[in-house]
């Protein structure tokens, strides 16, 4: 697994950590990260294990991720938030951590949070209404 993969996922992995815990909708969401980018066997295994703690965006260096891949990460990271249908104030701030960390220009990174965490509301509301 390169390193900007290993990255975004961490950073997803202390995203779903910000509210204090990792729900199974979380869960679900790191296995299919992991099942996305390819990542099997040890490398896997590693990822779960390292998931199973606590984990904070201190326990990673940002550095050297390209501007395409960091603003995805942001877009990844918001959906996270609102995986479970509410982004807690602990989520967001923390989304606002992970794009000051990530070198991106404030009211860029205020677009993408508002219009990412829109999608990903609009996202969950259509599929509580399929699953009725």
């Amino acid at each position: 697994m390169d390193a900007t993969v290993e990255k975004t996922i961490q950073a997803l992995i202390a995203t779903a950590w910000a509210d204090g815990r990792v729900g199974d909708d979380e869960q679900e969401v790191i296995e299919t990260l992991l099942d996305a980018y390819g990542v099997m066997g040890e490398e896997a295994a590693r990822i779960r294990e390292w998931a199973r703690t606590r984990r904070t965006l201190d326990q990673i260096d940002f550095a050297g991720m390209a501007e395409v891949d960091k603003v995805l990460l942001l877009q990844q990271a918001v959906f996270v938030t609102y995986i479970d249908g509410v982004q807690t104030e602990q989520e967001l701030a923390l989304l606002h951590d992970l794009a000051r960390r990530l070198g991106l220009e404030r009211s860029r990174a205020n677009e993408l949070i508002t219009a990412t965490t829109a999608r990903a509301r609009a996202r969950y509301e259509e599929e509580r209404a399929a699953a009725r």
